[in-house]
């Protein structure tokens, strides 16, 4: 298969572009820093007016494409009464607006395909100083589920919500926190990034499943939910 992530050279997104490839996929990712892949798209996604073509140009220079994955995304921490406009702006176009006008942009252009929404647990709980994030994969859990109704059956969407994962953006977890957090978690530990790709790798396999968001948290929402 022939398959686009976006923010694929770090963390989650960079582990499935590594485990894609593994499986034979080529793969293409869009981001702001160098990746490792096949192919390797730079954009600033919160460019309003270079984003424009970014389907329409993977799509011809791969010959095809076949699945979307919607990885990029963002966490800046801050108490409510502090946000400010451009961060809260930035972090819902990156996680929100960004998956809608690349998605869109999919639907146009392949009469077939997969679009896969990267989420987090974030998207069915609430959370402290994070609320742009916590927003953005509400929303995102939301869009999911329509375009799963209006774009089947030739282009399935899904999505993928992890829990706590050991990246960039929970490397600032001090070890007395980590630990409390990891008392909480069934499986006793933060996840790794190969196991989100893995539940990536399955998805791809299925064919009669739409509109489901496989959650890769340790327990997390079972016990914490």
């Amino acid at each position: 298969m022939n398959i686009l992530v976006t923010g694929g050279s770090r963390g989650i997104g960079q582990a499935c572009v590594q485990a894609l490839r593994k499986a034979g996929h080529r793969v293409a990712v869009v981001s702001r820093t160098k990746a490792e892949c096949d192919d390797w798209y730079e954009y600033d996604l919160l460019n309003v007016f270079t984003r424009t073509n970014i389907i329409a140009r993977v799509h011809s220079d791969m010959g095809g494409l076949d699945v979307l994955v919607n990885n990029a995304g963002m966490q800046i921490k801050e108490n409510f009464t502090y946000i400010q406009n451009v961060d809260w702006n930035s972090q819902i176009s990156l996680m929100l607006t960004v998956p809608f006008v690349l998605s869109q942009q999919f639907a146009r252009t392949c009469a077939r395909g997969h679009i896969i929404n990267i989420l987090s647990t974030s998207a069915f709980q609430g959370a402290r100083f994070v609320a742009p994030y916590i927003v953005a994969k509400h929303g995102l859990l939301g869009l999911t589920r329509a375009m799963a109704v209006e774009l089947g059956p030739d282009i399935r969407v899904n999505a993928i919500a992890p829990g706590l994962i050991d990246t960039d953006m929970t490397s600032d977890i001090g070890p007395e926190r980590r630990a409390l957090l990891e008392s909480i978690i069934p499986a006793g530990r933060f996840g790794y990034g190969s196991e989100v790709a893995d539940a990536l790798l399955w998805l791809l396999n299925t064919t009669y499943v739409y509109g489901q968001v496989i959650t890769v948290d340790g327990g997390w929402m079972v016990k914490n939910g």
